[in-house]
């Protein structure tokens, strides 16, 4: 018996260890934006811990939004804090669908999710913690049916 729950248990421990093992991610997270309604004034914060500058890393903004969402794209204004404390703005535009209307995100009911990369092959000069503030920059505010932000960072690495 001892011996059966002991097998069990093993295989259960493999597949955990297979299906979450992911070399190349750094980062992934999401976090909602309140009532579905993005102010101005909610920045989201994001810390990735960045170890080796020798190698390159694609970023990615993750965009959670409704079916009902009234623009093609959402200007961001993304701040990125170095280790050392220095800082660098940019301005990105997200392209949300095509010209017709029809989403690039995969929607399931009232849900779009898009991940779209803003850039690849990223240096990050320092070791440490890249923190990374995201703020809508739309002409409305709040930013009615957007459900979520986050971001994703990968090294650039073969599998």
């Amino acid at each position: 018996m001892a011996r059966k729950s002991n097998w069990a248990l093993g295989l259960l421990f493999s597949i955990l260890a297979l299906s979450s093992c992911d070399k190349k991610l750094v980062l992934d997270e999401n976090q909602q934006v309140k009532n579905y309604r993005w102010s101005y004034e909610d920045a989201k914060s994001f810390t990735a811990a960045i170890n080796d500058t020798s190698i390159t890393y694609n970023i990615y903004i993750n965009v959670r939004h409704s079916f009902q969402f009234e623009w093609r794209n959402v200007w961001v204004n993304i701040e990125t804090v170095f280790p050392d404390g220095h800082s660098f703005n940019k301005r990105v535009n997200l392209l949300l669908s095509e010209p017709d209307g029809h989403w690039y995100a995969k929607c399931l009911g009232d849900n779009c999710d898009i991940q779209i990369p803003i850039q690849q092959n990223a240096y990050f000069p320092q070791p440490g913690n890249y923190t990374f503030k995201i703020t809508q920059d739309m002409r409305v505010d709040p930013l009615p049916h957007f459900k979520s932000i986050g971001i994703r960072i990968e090294k650039d690495i073969a599998d």
